[in-house]
């Protein structure tokens, strides 16, 4: 189902009736909504039922046991196996193939028949997104979170059911944690005009970003140079890369506002998943902005269970970052390109900070223990400035080989970037005007889209649906192209 469809907003019109319908009290809501999820799940084909069903309730008995048992071996054990058949199921629809064609070259492995172990089963949609929510569960149980009520466990399966497979997160996210999402099954609902509002206000914006601003550019700039570059002068490869960093941006910003909007319409709050990551001074705090449920999800279960929550070692801190970095390149998906793509940023990342530490150190040395260089306004300003501009362009530079389909491919665009070649035919005023509406609002202030979204919240519930249908024309007319499938959905 597509989330930008009028299958998606007619299921989910007749979600929102049907649920605040149901009476309040009891466990009917949650039924209902466990079914409706998966109803949407069920799209995919039996595997993904099966797959869903079979990791549920694998990770949902793991939990209960652990919560209720003392030792701590069997608690061990327990959490092994959920995360052998969470990690498993996911190494088995996404990287059995690749692993097996990226090994039919090895000398040992010559004259093995690999063409006949590939599986041909397309993986369930959003596999990588329940997965990951599934092994913070098991992970969260083994902590002993459960035992301080800090995260406890699901009631009942059905409950767990309904976390795992939530639609509006099920395809692309946000990740997001049980201590977040299953006291809220258990806590009467209420719903307000002024959070319908804010409900559809982010909805919209969601499409206006990926359909107005993110598919444009997609069709009439981006794939074209990618595709082809050598076609294209450098200022055109130059523009297209600025132009595919504002298309993932908004797209899969564009996805989050539409989910965290469907789930506030059933009066579900969803944790924030994008916040103007372009405005990052450093590449740290790059992954404080960007898919932020991911980043800290790759920082509480993978870099902390790899150093621990206060590394002393800094090798060992700079070694975790790369290592961290470079899985997370890989649960994108299973591509030599996203292998570099994680490298890249796990490698500025350790850079970065083994700069702030040799910068602190030498701060301390010099002026006797003071924690920094005292800088003028204008100076900061500036400096402020150039690591924003300078954060901007290593993350596009990592954005080639996340779009690009080869490390070849990746390198031919580079190679024409640098010919330092300047023709604009295929500039077209459409391309830039969207690219640069994209930026100017992503430098908006951000009150201004907290004014924007209290203020549609506050209009007549006439005047809003009128907004709304003069938007969904102008959308299908602005549509050049039949709308793609969001790009975080294929991962």
């Amino acid at each position: 189902m597509q989330y930008t469809g009028t299958l998606y907003f007619a299921f989910l019109i007749a979600v929102f009736y049907c649920y605040w319908l149901l009476p309040e009290r009891g466990r009917g809501r949650v039924a209902f909504l466990a079914f409706a999820s998966c109803a949407v799940y069920c799209l995919g084909g039996y595997t993904a039922v099966i797959v869903l069903f079979g990791v549920s309730a694998a990770n949902f008995i793991a939990a209960r046991l652990m919560a209720g048992g003392r030792s701590p071996r069997g608690r061990k054990a327990l959490l092994l196996s959920s995360l052998g058949i969470d990690l498993g199921v996911l190494g088995l629809f996404k990287y059995w193939n690749f692993f097996l064609d990226a090994s039919a070259g090895w000398p040992w492995t010559t004259g093995i028949p690999f063409e006949r172990l590939h599986l041909n089963v397309l993986a369930p949609i959003g596999i990588s997104f329940f997965i990951f929510q599934s092994i913070a569960y098991v992970v969260d149980a083994y902590r002993v979170d459960v035992y301080r009520r800090d995260g406890p466990p699901a009631d009942s399966f059905l409950e767990y059911l309904l976390f795992i497979s939530f639609f509006p997160v099920v395809a692309a996210g946000p990740i997001v944690r049980g201590r977040q999402l299953l006291p809220q099954f258990r806590e009467p609902r209420k719903f307000s005009a002024e959070q319908g509002g804010r409900a559809l206000f982010l909805i919209a914006l969601g499409l206006i970003k990926k359909i107005a601003i993110a598919d444009y550019l997609s069709a009439n700039i981006v794939d074209r140079v990618f595709d082809f570059p050598g076609r294209f002068s450098s200022l055109e490869v130059l523009v297209a890369i600025y132009a595919y960093a504002l298309e993932i941006y908004l797209d899969f910003s564009g996805y989050s506002d539409i989910a965290i909007g469907s789930a506030l319409l059933l009066g579900f709050e969803l944790p924030e998943n994008f916040n103007a990551p372009y405005r990052a001074r450093n590449l740290a705090e790059f992954w404080r902005r960007w898919h932020i449920t991911f980043s800290t999800w790759l920082r509480d279960y993978v870099f902390f269970t790899i150093g621990g929550k206060r590394v002393r070692n800094r090798w060992i801190l700079y070694a975790g970052l790369i290592v961290t970095m470079l899985l997370g390149g890989l649960w994108h998906g299973a591509g030599y390109t996203f292998l570099v793509w994680g490298i890249l940023h796990g490698l500025g990342l350790a850079v970065y900070h083994g700069y702030a530490d040799l910068r602190r150190w030498y701060s301390r040395k010099r002026a006797g223990g003071s924690t920094g260089i005292q800088l003028g306004q204008l100076a900061a300003r500036c400096k402020s400035a150039v690591s924003v501009i300078l954060t901007f362009h290593f993350v596009c530079l990592t954005w080639v080989f996340f779009r690009a389909d080869s490390i070849g491919q990746a390198g031919d665009l580079l190679r024409q970037a640098g010919k330092l070649t300047w023709g604009t035919a295929n500039l077209t005023g459409g391309v830039l005007l969207l690219a640069a509406i994209g930026f100017m609002a992503h430098w908006s202030p951000r009150a201004l889209f907290d004014g924007a979204c209290s203020g549609f919240s506050k209009l007549p519930a006439p005047v809003q649906a009128t907004l709304l249908f003069a938007l969904g024309i102008g959308l299908y007319y602005a549509a050049s192209t039949d709308v793609a499938p969001f790009i975080y959905s294929r991962f």
